[in-house]
């Protein structure tokens, strides 16, 4: 009597219902319309505008958790942690890098993303650029680092989504908070102003679209803040290096 092999059961799949949930939550937050750190809106207000079952909403924010673009803490909600999914790995993975070798990173990104900005950009984006860096002149005027640190990230990051590059954007979104930092916790001797001058000779190399020097530029600006985090470094003691490092 021969034996009937018995069929290996395949892995449970998610259903197309829950597939397309899942797409039109990422399309949201990545489209801004839950940005990184808001609450999505309530279970009952999901099931209204997706129009499914309760237990297909929460297989796909539970998808979403579990890849780091969402977190659900109880009592309080669902909140927005990443805009992609590639976002979520990076940032777990930068977490623990030295500070230098994410100023490295930015680096090579931004120096190469300004001389793309310099062919790309549009005038609405160097309009933007332009009225981020006279907001930043007031607040280094008036030694204002709390208002400062953003809106230095907001110039970086405005300069390399003027590149075009969807790649390079991707690469650099989880990387952007490290520029908040970087000024936030600056003990370099230069005046606040300094760093918002270097701003204006990229910004400047940019509107007139010459590629080389926005290079130069925003690799000449980089490269001072790692030496001077370098030099920085040099004189901490080694626990307290460590924990500037972790960002």
């Amino acid at each position: 009597m021969t034996n009937t092999p018995q069929k290996v059961p395949s892995p449970p799949r998610k259903s197309a219902l829950v597939q397309q949930v899942i797409e039109n939550l990422q399309y949201s937050i990545g489209t801004g319309r839950w940005p990184v750190g808001s609450k999505l809106p309530l279970e009952a207000d999901l099931l209204e505008e997706y129009e499914v079952s309760r237990v297909t909403l929460r297989q796909a924010v539970q998808a979403l958790v579990h890849v780091g673009m969402l977190e659900t803490i109880q009592g309080s909600g669902t909140f927005v942690r990443a805009s992609h999914e590639l976002d979520a790995v990076l940032a777990r993975f930068l977490g623990g890098e030295e500070l230098r070798h994410l100023l490295e990173a930015r680096l090579a990104i931004e120096a190469q993303a300004a001389e793309l900005a310099a062919a790309h950009a549009t005038s609405e984006e160097i309009d933007g650029l332009a009225e981020v860096l006279a907001q930043s002149h007031s607040a280094a005027a008036s030694g204002d680092i709390d208002a400062l640190a953003p809106l230095s990230a907001r110039f970086h990051r405005g300069v390399v989504l003027a590149a075009h590059n969807p790649v390079l954007a991707q690469l650099y979104s989880p990387l952007a908070d490290d520029t908040e930092y970087t000024i936030r916790d600056s003990t370099s001797p230069r005046p606040m102003t300094s760093f918002v001058d270097e701003h204006n000779v990229i910004l400047d190399a940019i509107r007139r679209g010459d590629g080389k020097a926005a290079f130069a530029a925003a690799r000449a600006h980089l490269g001072d803040v790692l030496r001077e985090q370098a030099e920085r470094s040099q004189y901490e003691p080694e626990s307290s290096a460590n924990d500037s490092d972790v960002r």
